[in-house]
Protein backbone atom coordinates (compact mmCIF):
# COMPACT_ATOMS: atom_id res chain seq x y z
CA UNK A 1 0.00 0.00 0.00
CA UNK A 2 1.26 3.68 -0.57
CA UNK A 3 2.19 5.87 1.73
CA UNK A 4 -1.21 7.98 0.97
CA UNK A 5 -2.26 8.97 4.94
CA UNK A 6 -5.82 10.17 3.55
CA UNK A 7 -7.13 6.82 4.24
CA UNK A 8 -6.87 3.86 6.60
CA UNK A 9 -6.37 0.20 5.10
CA UNK A 10 -7.94 -2.54 7.28
CA UNK A 11 -7.06 -6.56 6.19
CA UNK A 12 -9.71 -9.43 6.27
CA UNK A 13 -9.49 -10.42 9.82
CA UNK A 14 -9.94 -7.11 11.24
CA UNK A 15 -13.79 -5.99 9.25
CA UNK A 16 -14.98 -5.32 13.17
CA UNK A 17 -13.17 -1.90 12.90
CA UNK A 18 -15.94 -0.80 10.19
CA UNK A 19 -18.24 -0.58 13.16
CA UNK A 20 -15.73 1.40 15.70
CA UNK A 21 -17.61 4.21 17.05
CA UNK A 22 -14.84 6.10 17.49
CA UNK A 23 -13.95 6.31 13.49
CA UNK A 24 -14.85 9.69 11.41
CA UNK A 25 -17.98 8.84 9.59
CA UNK A 26 -16.03 10.44 6.47
CA UNK A 27 -12.91 8.36 6.64
CA UNK A 28 -12.14 6.25 3.50
CA UNK A 29 -11.04 2.53 4.23
CA UNK A 30 -9.96 0.73 2.22
CA UNK A 31 -10.59 -3.45 2.59
CA UNK A 32 -7.60 -5.50 1.59
CA UNK A 33 -7.59 -9.20 0.69
CA UNK A 34 -4.12 -11.19 0.50
CA UNK A 35 -2.20 -7.79 1.12
CA UNK A 36 -3.96 -6.33 -2.00
CA UNK A 37 -6.59 -3.38 -2.61
CA UNK A 38 -10.06 -5.41 -2.48
CA UNK A 39 -12.99 -2.76 -1.65
CA UNK A 40 -13.32 0.76 -0.20
CA UNK A 41 -15.53 1.81 1.96
CA UNK A 42 -16.92 5.55 1.92
CA UNK A 43 -19.33 7.55 4.05
CA UNK A 44 -22.74 7.69 2.78
CA UNK A 45 -22.37 11.27 2.02
CA UNK A 46 -19.85 10.95 -0.20
CA UNK A 47 -21.76 7.79 -1.81
CA UNK A 48 -24.07 10.16 -2.79
CA UNK A 49 -22.22 12.50 -4.18
CA UNK A 50 -20.66 10.21 -6.33
CA UNK A 51 -24.17 9.00 -7.47
CA UNK A 52 -25.12 12.47 -8.30
CA UNK A 53 -21.84 12.46 -10.42
CA UNK A 54 -22.73 9.72 -12.65
CA UNK A 55 -26.03 10.36 -12.86
CA UNK A 56 -25.24 13.92 -14.10
CA UNK A 57 -22.44 12.19 -16.10
CA UNK A 58 -24.58 10.17 -17.70
CA UNK A 59 -27.40 12.79 -18.33
CA UNK A 60 -24.14 15.09 -20.28
CA UNK A 61 -23.92 11.90 -22.79
CA UNK A 62 -27.07 11.38 -23.02
CA UNK A 63 -27.64 15.14 -24.14
CA UNK A 64 -24.55 15.01 -26.39
CA UNK A 65 -25.54 12.03 -28.32
CA UNK A 66 -28.92 12.88 -29.50
CA UNK A 67 -27.69 15.89 -30.84
CA UNK A 68 -24.79 13.86 -32.69
CA UNK A 69 -25.80 13.99 -36.34
CA UNK A 70 -23.22 10.74 -36.56
CA UNK A 71 -25.77 8.52 -34.38
CA UNK A 72 -28.77 9.81 -36.38
CA UNK A 73 -27.20 8.30 -40.11
CA UNK A 74 -25.07 5.27 -40.83
CA UNK A 75 -21.54 6.23 -41.02
CA UNK A 76 -21.18 5.71 -45.01
CA UNK A 77 -23.81 8.17 -45.28
CA UNK A 78 -21.78 10.55 -42.78
CA UNK A 79 -19.04 10.37 -45.14
CA UNK A 80 -20.92 10.71 -48.05
CA UNK A 81 -21.96 14.23 -46.71
CA UNK A 82 -18.53 15.25 -46.37
CA UNK A 83 -17.77 14.08 -50.48
CA UNK A 84 -20.37 16.21 -51.69
CA UNK A 85 -18.94 19.13 -49.73
CA UNK A 86 -15.49 17.97 -51.36
CA UNK A 87 -17.17 17.98 -54.41
CA UNK A 88 -18.56 21.62 -53.94
CA UNK A 89 -15.53 23.52 -52.70
CA UNK A 90 -13.95 21.92 -55.70
CA UNK A 91 -15.88 24.13 -57.76
CA UNK A 92 -14.40 27.39 -56.24
CA UNK A 93 -10.59 26.21 -56.57
CA UNK A 94 -9.46 28.94 -58.54
CA UNK A 95 -11.27 31.35 -55.99
CA UNK A 96 -8.87 33.46 -53.71
CA UNK A 97 -9.09 33.62 -49.92
CA UNK A 98 -9.03 37.51 -50.70
CA UNK A 99 -11.82 37.15 -53.25
CA UNK A 100 -14.28 34.76 -51.55
CA UNK A 101 -14.22 37.36 -48.92
CA UNK A 102 -14.91 40.38 -50.34
CA UNK A 103 -17.99 38.23 -52.05
CA UNK A 104 -18.98 37.14 -48.48
CA UNK A 105 -18.45 40.80 -47.25
CA UNK A 106 -21.11 41.86 -49.95
CA UNK A 107 -23.23 39.44 -49.67
CA UNK A 108 -23.39 39.89 -45.81
CA UNK A 109 -24.38 43.95 -46.96
CA UNK A 110 -26.80 42.88 -48.99
CA UNK A 111 -28.49 40.98 -46.53
CA UNK A 112 -28.09 43.27 -43.94
CA UNK A 113 -29.37 45.71 -46.27
CA UNK A 114 -32.71 43.83 -46.79
CA UNK A 115 -33.54 42.71 -43.12
CA UNK A 116 -33.19 46.68 -42.15
CA UNK A 117 -35.90 47.15 -45.23
CA UNK A 118 -38.02 44.35 -43.53
CA UNK A 119 -38.04 46.06 -40.38
CA UNK A 120 -39.53 49.63 -41.24
CA UNK A 121 -42.76 47.77 -43.05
Amino acid sequence: MSADTSHDVVGEARVQYIANPLRAADDLLIVEQSGRPAAAIISLAEYQRFVAWREERAARRAWVLERDPRRRMPLDQWQAQFTALDRVAAQFGDITDETLQAELDEALAATRVAASGRKRD
